[in-house]
């Protein structure tokens, strides 16, 4: 393998939570990233791969996975390994229906609390607060900083996907793209950067199901989100 190429760790799974469609997304977000040469991306269905020795020579840990009515921790080895991770510059990215992981409130799993991924994902699903989405269906996003580097040049575009908002948490955040919700009637962030020790973080909440990953702009900013996040070495 090409010392220069971006090696990503891509988890998936959950057996209870099979309509957030992670078996169809699962294969499209690999190909999609693997449409650069720069990338390669191994795919995981166990969580506890991040107990793994091996989790430092990734450069990028993507999430597309969250632990519905599974009450197991993390084991110790593997939260110590995903934050040994980001205190070396390792990179970062959350999709869709993860930020609800390791949640409180998370139906017959609030024992697999873990408050730092709180800190890690800096917007998470709250089942006892606000958070909620609209009804599936076709919208607008909006690029909200066109300069970025995951968004610089894209236009606004149209998907089919859940709008989620009033998703909770207190780590800065810089927005990049937004949809108007039809229950809020207000512009609801959809996908932002921040910092995690030297770790880059990109977020979106796009990719419920198959429809997002056809559409080429999703496609297109997760694989400049994940290049931008593999290239933090510690700057700002």
């Amino acid at each position: 393998m090409p010392d220069n190429l971006i090696k990503v760790l891509l988890i998936s799974g959950n057996d209870n939570h099979k309509w957030h469609h992670w078996e169809e997304t699962t294969p499209l977000i690999k190909e999609a990233l693997e449409e650069k040469e720069s990338i390669h991306v191994t795919v995981s269905y166990e969580i506890e791969v991040l107990a793994d020795e091996s989790l430092l020579a990734f450069d990028v840990i993507a999430f597309n996975y969250c632990n519905w009515q599974d009450p197991t921790e993390l084991s110790a080895q593997a939260k110590t390994n995903l934050v040994a991770f980001a205190e070396q510059g390792g990179g970062l990215v959350i999709l869709h229906f993860a930020n609800g992981a390791f949640h409180f409130s998370l139906p017959e799993a609030g024992q697999s609390d873990w408050s730092e991924y709180r800190r890690m994902v800096p917007r998470v699903w709250n089942h006892h607060g606000g958070s909620r989405h609209d009804r599936y269906g076709e919208f607008e996003v909006t690029i909200t900083d066109g300069s970025h580097p995951i968004t610089q040049g894209i236009p606004s575009f149209m998907v089919q996907d859940e709008l989620y908002f009033h998703q909770e948490g207190e780590v800065d955040i810089h927005i990049l793209y937004s949809a108007v919700s039809q229950i809020t009637n207000q512009a609801e962030p959809l996908a932002w950067v921040s910092q995690y020790h030297s770790s880059r973080v990109y977020q979106t909440l796009l990719g419920h199901d198959r429809n997002a990953y056809l559409v080429e702009e999703v496609r297109e900013t997760l694989r400049r989100g994940t290049i931008w996040a593999a290239n933090m070495k510690g700057e700002a």
